[in-house]
Parts: C-alpha cells; sequence; structure tokens
C-alpha cells in the first residue's frame, strides 16, 4: 500500500512538472528516444522546418510562456513541426546538442542549413520571423504568358490557383506546397493579370481555386485562409501517388526564357536555350548593360519567324540576348568590344563562333545566315570550354 502510494506520489509529481499536456497540446515532445527520427531525419528526408524548445522546468521563464507557445503551435502546426525537449528528463540529447541555457527556442531547416537558435526576445513574434525565413516555397508566379503551360502540364496532377492582391507569398501557402509536394501544383496570381481575373471569374481577394486538367469548371474554396480548412479542402483533391507528379518550382512555367523568342542568355538560361541543345547555332546579340534596344530584338524576331519555318534546311538557329558587362567573360571569349553586335556561336564539341560584320537589320543578318548555311561563313574556334555565367537569381 506503500509503494503504490509512493508511486503515485512521484508519478503526480513528474505530470505536475509538464509544460504540455500530451493529451491537450499540439507540441511534439521529444527525448533520447526519438529525437533522431523527429529532427534529424525529417531534415534529411523533407523539406519541413522544425521548432524545438529546450527548457528546464526550473528556468524561470519556460513556465510562463509555455502557454503562447501552445497558441502558436495550434495556429502554425502543419506549416511547421513544433515541439519541445525537456532537458531535466532528455539530459543527454541536450548535451548533443549543445543546449547550454534555458529556454533556448532553435529552428531546424531542412539539411544541409544548420539549425540556428533564436537570440532575440522572448517573443511569438521573433521566433516567426526566424522560423519562416527558412520555409521552402513551391509555389510559383503565374501570369497570362504562362498560365497555359503551368495548367497543361502534368495533366494528371491538380493545379492550385491562388488569386492575391498583396506582394510575395503567404505563408500559409507555402506550408501547404510543402505538405502537398509531387501532390499537387501550386501558382498565385496578382490582382494586376486582368486577363486570368476576367478568365477564371475573380472578384475578390484573396481567392483560391483548384483545377483539374480534364474537368471543365474549377473547385472554388470558399472557408477560412488558414492552414488547416484549406489542407482539408486540397487533400480531398490530391492524390496518393500522381505520376509526373513534382515541386511546382520544377514547372517550366518558372522558366519564362522558354516562352519569350528571344530570351537573355544567363546561368539559368543557357542550357535551355542554347548550350545544351543538340544542332543549335546560338545566335547572341551582345550589348554593354541591360536588355537592348526593342529594334534590335525586333530584328532577332523577324529573323526568328523566318528560319523557323526552315529547319529542313540543316541549320537551327536560337535567337537570344546576353548582358556582355555583367558577364565579362562571355564578353573577352566572343571579343566583344562595347557596342552591339551579333556573335554566331556553335557550342558543340568543336566550340566555334562567327561574327556578323554588317549592319544590325535583317537583311543584312539575313545575309550572313546565308552565309552560314551555304558553309561561306568563317568561324574560329574558341577553345574546349565555354566561360562560366556569373551567378545569379534571375
Amino acid at each position: 500500500m506503500r509503494t503504490s502510494i509512493l508511486v503515485f506520489i512521484l508519478l503526480s509529481c513528474t505530470l505536475a512538472k509538464q509544460l504540455y499536456d500530451v493529451k491537450k497540446s499540439y507540441v511534439t515532445p521529444v527525448n533520447e528516444i526519438n529525437f533522431e527520427k523527429q529532427i534529424n531525419k525529417i531534415r534529411q528526408t523533407t523539406k519541413y522546418v522544425t521548432i524545438v524548445h529546450f527548457y528546464k522546468f526550473s528556468d524561470g521563464e519556460s513556465k510562463q510562456f509555455a502557454p503562447k507557445y501552445d497558441k502558436f503551435t495550434n495556429e502554425y502546426k502543419g506549416i511547421f513541426r513544433i515541439a519541445s525537449c525537456d532537458c531535466d528528463e532528455a539530459e543527454k540529447i541536450c548535451q548533443k546538442e549543445s543546449v547550454s541555457k534555458y529556454p533556448t527556442f532553435r529552428v531546424y531547416p531542412p539539411y544541409p542549413v544548420p539549425a540556428i537558435d533564436y537570440e532575440g526576445p522572448l517573443e511569438i513574434d521573433g521566433i516567426l520571423k526566424l522560423a519562416t525565413k527558412y520555409i521552402h516555397n513551391n509555389a510559383i508566379e503565374i501570369n497570362e504568358a504562362n498560365i497555359n503551360t503551368f495548367i497543361n502540364e502534368k495533366p494528371t496532377v491538380p493545379k492550385v490557383l491562388l488569386f492575391s492582391e498583396k506582394k510575395g507569398f503567404p505563408l500559409v501557402y507555402k506550408g501547404l506546397s510543402v505538405e502537398f509536394e509531387k501532390k499537387l501544383s501550386f501558382g498565385i496570381v496578382r490582382s494586376t493579370e486582368k486577363a486570368l481575373l476576367d478568365r477564371y471569374n475573380i472578384k475578390e481577394f484573396p481567392k483560391m481555386l483548384l483545377i483539374k486538367t480534364n474537368e471543365k469548371k474549377p473547385y472554388p474554396y470558399t472557408g477560412e485562409y488558414k492552414f488547416k480548412p484549406m489542407f482539408d479542402f486540397l487533400n480531398v483533391h490530391s492524390e496518393v501517388f500522381v505520376p509526373g507528379g513534382g515541386s511546382s518550382a520544377d514547372s517550366a512555367a518558372t522558366k519564362e526564357w522558354l516562352m519569350q523568342v528571344v530570351p537573355q542568355l544567363h546561368q539559368r538560361s543557357a542550357n535551355d536555350i542554347c548550350l545544351k541543345v543538340e544542332g543549335v547555332i546560338c545566335i547572341i546579340l551582345m550589348n554593354n548593360g541591360d536588355k537592348p534596344d526593342n529594334r534590335l530584338i525586333d530584328e532577332l524576331k523577324k529573323l526568328n519567324a523566318q528560319y523557323e519555318r526552315q529547319i529542313d534546311r540543316g541549320a537551327v538557329f536560337k535567337f537570344m540576348w546576353l548582358d556582355a558587362k555583367t558577364e565579362s567573360k562571355w564578353g573577352s571569349t566572343l571579343d566583344f568590344q562595347g557596342e552591339p553586335k551579333v556573335v554566331l556561336l556553335n557550342p558543340g564539341k568543336r566550340k566555334r563562333m562567327a561574327v556578323h560584320e554588317g549592319e544590325m537589320k535583317f537583311e543584312a543578318l539575313q545575309q550572313t545566315l546565308e552565309k552560314l548555311i551555304s558553309g561561306d561563313l568563317r568561324f574560329k574556334p574558341i577553345g574546349e570550354s565555354l566561360p562560366d555565367f556569373v551567378k545569379t537569381d534571375l
């Protein structure tokens, strides 16, 4: 009897020290048994961001702050994975994680980004701001130029469109795009895209539609714009496995250069439009700075219209422009002297170039291309490899 009473007293003391009620709270407790699976494994295999509250019951602040953290968890569960670690009970884990002060709020982004501690005043807004920096975003910008590509590619994958009058990507929408990665494709349409607003009869913001390629009408979302109700709505239409699925960020709709007649040649576009396209001759308009004069671009567009119908003549031409001031290595390799010029590049195994010597007009440029087709244009070798591009987020 005495033993039972002692066990009851010890158990009561232990339960009394719990900051988060496991029966009511959405804060996930982590310890020596599940830390590896709940934290490190998640970082290795997913794009989720996890926040962990490391504490000791006696640290003087955690007990008072716990209700705020609990409330935060109720609102942001699903967007973040939210956990707590009692360092009195899980001492080895806290030592292994080099936690030396209490409380510590640590954000664990997906690998290889290192974990980072929140250093500001003990407030939810500061913790949220830090964690938000590491949220992945699979949603992409959709406009009149890329809407059909977005809707029609991967026809088995339903598409989600959020119409918004605000800048940026809402945190809840980023979270949903991660949650449904490889099941749904996510796009955002700005309120300035009048043609798309008319196309989908959008009268108010925000507005979310789910679109299936084989169905005439989209499914409108009518609930609150919070994670749980939005998740429930989308979950009905997502598939456990979708052949051809993938991240929206991999969509061809993100590659504006694939939809432009004369795109810019840079680090991200180069392989798609020129360097890794078999049998192509790259017609490069080199300019000293930003986008060339529209008149020069129009001349290349006319040439494209002329020669895209003549691919049976043995030469495939791709037209593009290069900022030779920024891409100085390319400018040096292609003999750029500061004035706009057109260079013909063969990016094959034997890398060669030729320079257009005449006027920068349709007729003169056409003569140069005809000389190439007839075999009369002289190319010169430029070495075994092409220069590197400047790293850019264009």
